[in-house]
């Protein structure tokens, strides 16, 4: 795996909780440009923002498993702030 690559995902994993956009992803692995971010879908099978999306999700479903937390809390503990898209994504990653 290209050690950019991997250090893009670890970057995501520590900052789910952040509005992150495709620019500051693409910055925190210099020489890496957002050009370059398809390849990161090789790695993890699917693109940098989904990838996102699906830690968000996998982090709101163990808060809502483990803690007593209203949906809001959850959405804004994981960097989530529509609730319909919230609701139909964590949907279909539970399914």
């Amino acid at each position: 795996m290209d050690p950019r690559i991997a250090h893009l995902a670890s970057f995501i994993r520590d900052n789910y909780h952040r509005r992150l956009s495709l620019a500051e992803m693409a910055e925190t692995v210099k020489p890496l440009t957002v050009a370059a971010l398809p390849s990161f879908q090789g790695v993890h099978g699917d693109l940098a923002e989904r990838y996102l999306t699906q830690v968000r999700l996998e982090k709101a479903r163990l808060l809502l498993e483990t803690e007593f937390l209203t949906v809001k809390e959850v959405m804004n503990r994981v960097g989530m702030s529509d609730a319909s898209y919230f609701a139909r994504s964590f949907k279909r990653h539970t399914e």
